[in-house]
């Protein structure tokens, strides 16, 4: 049984419309998490708007923008530079080539490139719960062609799970089952990755920035990180006030290409990718054949101090073990 289907979600009584977008409540409960609106659907801890989930619909991409950090400052920033492809900032899931298609990159961006451009599009919210601790969004989304939307790829049910740590990080945890139901999907090699964040300037890593550091699984850091492979990466870096901060990604060995090869970008993309040409224990394409699925999970933390002081193995015993 899916981890879908083992939890039990207050479903909600009636949907408005994505494109009617209001600020309505629409799920609330105990440890002071609420729910507000249609797109982007707003999740607020007691009056802080923590962050906000894009169905996509201009990007061709559904994701979350902006993620404040528990300093009340946005640990995210947008990726939307000129004479780079444009894409949603923030954290989202998308693939870089399905079925000859590109999930990754905005329609209409960059034409020439070899693929064709696709979009995701946000389909519905399934169902909310808030309860303790944590906060609970369940939603679907779909894969189409972006020069012919008629045109379904496949489609993905995704479930999203936030909840402060002890130590007052922010943790958003990822489980999405992408399925073949529109046909086979074969899925090729890329060089970004599966699930991302877009990093705001001062956790963005460069050769030469100064108080950004990375550093893995495997204790490899800074610039010998990009490219290789590990269970997780974290960048540590500064708030707008010069605070240390930091994020982490966390891939769950039940993953596909596990352990991710890690992408870092100087424009502050960190990616973890399954989906590597040069992983010779998973051999690309992958095919899923029509009716079967696949399963990601991802656990981000955004959080204050040094990356020592989190202790990321201990945290990553724990992900793992669930």
């Amino acid at each position: 049984m899916s981890s879908f289907t083992r939890r039990r979600f207050v479903q909600l009584a009636t949907l408005v419309p994505v494109a009617e977008a209001g600020a309505q409540l629409i799920g609330t409960g105990g440890g002071g998490w609420s729910i507000r609106g249609t797109d982007p659907i707003e999740i607020f801890h007691g009056e802080r708007r923590v962050t906000a989930y894009h169905a996509g619909y201009e990007q061709g991409l559904p994701h979350f923008d902006p993620v404040v950090g528990p300093n009340g400052k946005s640990f995210t920033a947008a990726e939307n530079q000129e004479g780079r492809v444009a894409r949603p900032g923030g954290l989202s899931f998308a693939l870089g080539d399905v079925n000859g298609y590109d999930f990754r990159r905005r329609a209409g961006v960059a034409p020439g490139l070899p693929l064709k451009p696709g979009v995701i599009l946000h389909k519905g919210m399934n169902g909310v719960l808030v309860k303790g601790p944590a906060v609970v969004i369940r939603t679907k989304a779909e894969w189409f062609d972006a020069a012919d939307p008629i045109r379904r790829i496949c489609s993905d049910k995704r479930e999203f799970t936030l909840f402060y740590r002890e130590d007052g990080s922010l943790v958003i945890e990822t489980v999405l089952e992408l399925t073949a139901d529109a046909g086979d999907l074969e899925i090729g090699p890329e060089d970004v990755g599966a699930w991302s964040v877009c990093l705001a300037p001062g956790l963005t890593w460069k050769k030469d920035a100064v108080g950004i550091f990375l550093r893995n699984s495997e204790g490899i850091v800074d610039s010998a990180v990009p490219g290789t492979h590990a269970k997780w990466l974290a960048c540590q870096g500064k708030d707008t006030g010069g605070s240390p901060i930091g994020v982490a990604i966390l891939d769950h060995p039940s993953n596909p290409g596990f352990p991710a090869s890690w992408t870092v970008s100087e424009t502050g993309i960190l990616s973890a990718n399954p989906f590597t040409e040069n992983d010779a224990a998973n051999p690309l394409p992958r095919v899923v054949p029509n009716g079967e699925s696949l399963h990601f999970r991802y656990r981000t933390i955004f959080y204050l101090g040094e990356t020592a002081g989190i202790d990321l193995g201990r945290a990553y015993e724990a992900f793992s073990a669930r």
